[in-house]
């Protein structure tokens, strides 16, 4: 059932030219990092300026129009992020901005029996208790991730999640 959380389509069904550029830019695998005691899984969703403009500013694109499952966060001991703790499989999403709220991160307890996914298309979270949300703040840099690409370092007492899509830099500190 994990597995569907965080399932995608793979092959794009269609002919169209919006299949063909959902094809394009669908994810191709489901990878995942590790570092101490702290797992994540996550996939690689390509590249793609124009919907990550529009969940970064809001916008009528399809993309701008829900949330999206970013990954899995598998800590093997307690990790707290803002003083809530974080268990197993709870789900890292980036909600687009909408109005005047920017675009956030949130984490999200969900109940794994209740989850029911379509694995033709892109997963919307399922409903949960948000136990953090927050400002996704993104920073341009001058190298560019052709697809997203997480990674983690342990530092004094702390867990760093390292987000990186395309030209932009976000990140997410747990604590011990």
């Amino acid at each position: 059932m994990t597995r569907l959380v965080l399932s995608t389509m793979i092959f794009a069904v269609g002919a169209s030219a919006a299949g063909a550029q959902q094809e394009e830019n669908a994810p191709t695998f489901i990878t995942a990092v590790e570092v101490a005691d702290v797992r994540v899984r996550y996939l690689n969703f390509r590249w793609n300026e124009e919907a990550f403009e529009a969940l970064e500013k809001g916008g009528d694109m399809p993309a701008a129009k829900r949330s999206w499952v970013i990954a899995r966060l598998y800590p093997s001991k307690p990790i707290t992020v803002d003083g809530k703790p974080i268990s197993g499989g709870n789900l890292l999403i980036l909600n687009p901005a909408r109005d005047d709220a920017p675009m956030t991160f949130e984490v999200r307890v969900i109940d794994m029996r209740e989850v029911l996914v379509d694995p033709n298309v892109i997963a919307e979270p399922p409903a949960g208790r948000t136990l953090y949300l927050a400002p996704a703040r993104f920073e341009r840099t001058d190298t560019v991730a052709e697809r997203l690409t997480l990674a983690l370092s342990e530092g004094d007492g702390t867990i760093k999640l390292s987000i990186h899509y395309g030209d932009r830099l976000a990140g997410l500190e747990f604590a011990r």
